[in-house]
C-alpha cells in the first residue's frame, strides 16, 4: 500500500489502482484491505455523473438536429 499511496502523491492513478486491487488479491490484513478499499473508492470513476453527462450531450444533440432540420423547411 506504500507504493500506492505513492503512486496516488505523483498523480498515477490508474498504477495506484492496481496496486490496491493486487494487494486485495494477496490476502491481506484487514488495515491492508480497508485502506486498499478506501483508495479504490476514493479514486472510482463517478458512472451517475458520467451517464448524466452522455444523456445531457445527446439532449442537446437531438435539440440542435431538430432546430437544424426546423429551419430549412421555411
Amino acid at each position: 500500500m506504500r507504493l500506492a499511496r505513492a503512486a496516488v502523491e505523483t498523480g498515477d492513478i490508474l498504477a495506484a489502482r492496481r496496486l490496491a486491487q493486487r494487494a486485495l488479491a494477496s490476502h491481506p490484513t484487514e488495515a491492508v484491505a480497508s485502506q486498499a478499499r478506501a483508495l479504490l473508492q476514493q479514486n472510482d470513476v463517478a458512472w451517475d455523473l458520467l451517464r448524466f453527462g452522455v444523456a445531457a450531450a445527446l439532449c442537446f444533440i437531438a435539440l440542435v438536429l431538430v432546430a437544424v432540420l426546423r429551419s430549412g423547411h421555411s
